[in-house]
């Protein structure tokens, strides 16, 4: 009986994606990139990055003949098509060739020397074309205390790795619209250059780049600036998006006690990316920050930190966000239309301090699939005036 529904799971599966696979030379992928055929989302350029080192051997593996893994594209409505594995290594070879158009110009991204490599030392200098030298040498002061002699393919250099061929892997645009970003994060989830929410980030982005805008500007609201402050390195790990991404998807869509947290998280806002309306996004977004006024309006800047019985203070947890904020964000309404709201606010949140229960949910051995499936039903009473 398992094999059979396992079966026909598989083959439902099956029909939600198609596929095709072909190899094209590195000078055709080239000029489809060229032509506008080949997208690169430039947002995506952000998240993943390579340093000089990295690059380096890319360029000496395709010199030395290393075969490259395939790339994975998935086809547009209009035919052309959207890279979404290899981003980094494609992006390598064009900005080292002078292609690759910068995110935030639009305009051909400055290629640096290539460094020495561990079976091409001579790399070191080295540049595509004399052109790109010169552009590089333009905008730097060379002088003689440089480790490296500066110097650009010949056409025989050049020649050999626009011949080089690379597979192209097409998830064919018949195919169901989500498979896309699943593909995506199955893809690039093992990947050294960027982390799990800053792939996220690039499949809200493939969803919908409004959804994305305004996920962004709930990181920039002042009231969550505020209320749950971090320093710069962690900002940049997009760890302001992470805490966003976790209060829209517990917020707006109902958790299955026992799912994959991160997998709850990534399904969900690509749910909300792709099925909901403009509207109900702008709703949404409405309600989050609302969210945080009413809270800060309540307690002040310090409205999701432990009460100990005088001052709200300590350490921000998961648990002040999946009880406090996410409870009265669930009640918003009822919440609201109370006489006191603030008021009604921070009683709820002392008490709930103060009656030792936080520290049920933070128990040594509790997981955080078990502790989701507690503290999110325990807010949404906790806070409703009608509970």
């Amino acid at each position: 009986m398992t094999n059979s529904i396992l079966a026909a799971e598989i083959e439902k599966a099956s029909r939600s994606v198609s596929t095709d696979s072909f190899d094209m030379t590195l000078g055709e992928v080239v000029n489809l990139y060229r032509d506008g055929d080949l997208v690169i989302n430039p947002d995506f350029q952000r998240f993943f990055r390579w340093d000089i080192g990295r690059k380096s051997r890319l360029i000496e593996s395709l010199l030395v003949r290393i075969p490259l893994p395939p790339i994975f594209v998935f086809e547009l409505e209009n035919s052309r098509y959207e890279v979404i594995d290899g981003l980094q290594r494609l992006s390598t070879i064009l900005e080292f060739m002078g292609e690759l158009k910068d995110p935030e110009t639009n305009l051909p991204r400055q290629p640096m020397p290539l460094v020495g490599t561990q079976y091409l030392e001579a790399l070191s200098g080295a540049f595509w074309s004399e052109d790109l030298l010169k552009a590089y040498q333009s905008t730097r002061e060379v002088d003689g205390e440089i480790d490296f002699k500066p110097y650009f393919f010949d056409s025989d250099l050049q020649r050999s790795i626009k011949r080089t061929k690379i597979g192209l892997q097409v998830l064919e645009k018949k195919s169901d619209h989500k498979s896309k970003y699943d593909l995506f994060q199955r893809l690039n989830s093992g990947g050294l250059s960027a982390n799990a929410q800053e792939l996220r980030n690039c499949t809200v982005i493939m969803s919908s780049p409004e959804f994305y805008a305004r996920m962004q500007a709930l990181t920039r609201n002042q009231d969550f600036i505020d209320m749950i402050p971090m320093e710069e390195a962690s900002r940049l790990k997009s760890n302001d998006y992470e805490q966003i991404s976790r209060i829209i998807s517990f917020g707006f869509i109902d958790y299955t006690p026992g799912t994959d947290i991160e997998d709850f998280v990534n399904k969900s806002l690509v749910s909300i990316a792709v099925d909901e309306t403009s509207e109900r996004q702008a709703e949404i977004e409405a309600k989050v920050v609302n969210t945080f006024s009413l809270i800060r309006g309540a307690i002040g800047k310090d409205g999701l930190r432990p009460f100990d019985g005088e001052e709200f203070r300590g350490r921000i947890g998961r648990t002040s966000i999946e009880i406090i904020f996410l409870g009265v964000l669930y009640n918003l309404e009822k919440i609201s239309s109370l006489g006191d709201p603030e008021g009604f606010v921070v009683e709820k949140a002392k008490m709930f301090w103060m009656s030792g229960e936080a520290t049920t949910f933070t128990a040594a051995g509790v997981s955080g699939t078990d502790r989701v499936a507690r503290t999110i039903p325990y807010g949404r009473k906790m806070f409703d005036p009608e509970g």
